[in-house]
């Protein structure tokens, strides 16, 4: 489209246009505010060797991960006759069609919290093809950094005896290996008055 050929008001009002925010000013967000440590709450030790021996009574945990980094997290019991299983936090999918190769990690709740496929532009772009084995590596790559920068650090798998025996599924678990991320779950710590499966 040229945008030439249009009226010159028309031009100016595309211009214009704030694309990250279309609505007026006064409605866009504003930056949450600093949180204050309020010295009330702070633990002074009876002898301190320093300013970092006071610390703070309350904490306020903002990686929604940290729970199952402890393994303290609640992870769903399941039946054995599951199938899929659902006793993990985070499972790893693996897809290739025809056209394109791309891989997620799903959380127990259904939604998918990290992706990486060859349908992202940033991904295809540097990429002869989409569904050769180079594009199966550099996925692999990208989805182990996004899956340790977002704090998840082993993923579940779930893949057939047949699936395993494929080269292309051999070279994706050992491309995500390689690059930090563990392709099994721990088991969850529990009470004592939970059974252990």
């Amino acid at each position: 489209m040229n945008f030439n050929k249009l009226p010159g008001l028309f031009r100016t009002h595309i211009r214009q246009f704030n694309w990250k925010y279309p609505y007026p000013k006064e409605l866009q967000p504003s930056p949450p505010p600093k949180e204050a440590i309020n010295p009330e709450n702070l633990v002074e030790i009876e002898k301190p060797l320093s300013d970092n021996d006071k610390f703070n009574r309350e904490y306020i945990n903002r990686n929604p991960r940290n729970l199952e980094q402890m393994l303290r997290e609640v992870k769903p019991n399941g039946y054995p006759i599951d199938s899929p299983n659902v006793v993990f936090w985070n499972k790893l999918h693996f897809e290739k069609s025809l056209k394109h190769t791309s891989a997620s990690v799903k959380h127990n709740s259904g939604k998918t919290i990290i992706s990486a496929s060859t349908k992202e532009w940033a991904i295809k772009r540097h990429l002869k093809s989409t569904i050769d084995r180079n594009a199966l590596v550099n996925v692999a790559r990208i989805l182990a950094q996004r899956c340790l920068q977002s704090g998840i650090y082993f993923v579940s798998k779930e893949f057939s005896e047949r699936e395993l025996a494929t080269e292309k599924i051999q070279i994706f678990l050992k491309t995500l290996e390689e690059e930090g991320l563990k392709t099994e779950e721990l088991r969850a710590i529990r009470l004592k008055n939970q059974n252990y499966q």
